[in-house]
Parts: structure tokens; sequence; C-alpha cells
């Protein structure tokens, strides 16, 4: 019986991001019928576009989603993490918000993100997302130093 039924596995597509996803494919090797996708758009000013209300209808909307998605899926595949559509999530919104949502939604029992660090900061303090998603989520969290 495996130890979680159910992961989430938010990135954001920066370069550190490939790492967190080949460690998750190597703890997840022989179950990935387990794992589940999240990538955030963050609000911006000039994202009005991305709002499912205006997704109807507008080719650059639907361009950049098939984008990001077949982006997302080329670094999943190169680490032998195969997963249909359906387990790869595009959600637009504050992304500690937006994971912790959609984990509650999935009922996942496992979160993974990245925590991006300075090399610097002497406590290794977790970044702001990682932080947010840690505060009042249900789920057990798995926060990784990238």
């Amino acid at each position: 019986m495996a130890l979680f039924s159910k992961l989430l596995l938010a990135i954001d597509l920066s370069p550190e991001s490939e790492s967190l996803i080949s460690r998750v494919a190597s703890f997840c090797k022989f179950d990935v019928d387990q794992v589940n996708v999240v990538h955030v758009f963050k609000y911006g000013m000039h994202d009005s576009e991305l709002l499912p209300s205006n997704l109807d209808g507008n080719p650059h909307a639907q361009r950049m989603l098939d984008h990001t998605t077949d982006k997302i899926r080329e670094q999943l595949l190169r680490h032998d993490l195969d997963l249909p559509a359906d387990r790869i999530f595009l959600v637009y919104g504050e992304p500690a918000s937006e994971i912790k949502r959609l984990a509650a939604d999935i009922d996942a029992d496992l979160v993974i993100v990245g925590s991006h660090t300075k090399d610097d900061d002497w406590m290794q303090l977790p970044g702001t997302t990682t932080n947010c998603v840690l505060q009042g989520i249900s789920s057990n969290v798995m926060a990784v130093k990238i």
C-alpha cells in the first residue's frame, strides 16, 4: 500500500522546476497514477485575457495555454512521467491559494512544492509561495529546496 494515494506537484516552469520534477519522478517511479501537476498563472496587469471568462474564442489565450501545457508535458516526459491531460492543471490566480484550492478539490494527501532559497540566506527560509502553501492546508506538504 502506498504511503500517499494522490500527489499534487506544483511547478512554476522556472529552470529549477526540472530538478523538482526529477526528484518527484524518482520518488514515484512505479506509481505515476497518483501524480497530478499544477501550474498557476499569477495575476498581473496584462493577464485579463487568461481569466476563465475570457478564454472562449480567444485564440491568443488558447495558444498560450496550449504552449504551457506542451512545455509541462515535455518536462514531465524527460523524466518518464507520462500524465494524461486530465491530471495537468493550468489555473489562474494567486499561486498559494490556487494550489491549496486544487489540493482540496482533488483530495490530494501530499502537495509537493519547490522552495526557492537564496544561496546567501544563512537561515534558508522557504520562499513566499511555499510558506503560504504551508499555512492552513489540510494536506501534507513536502517542500523541496531547489
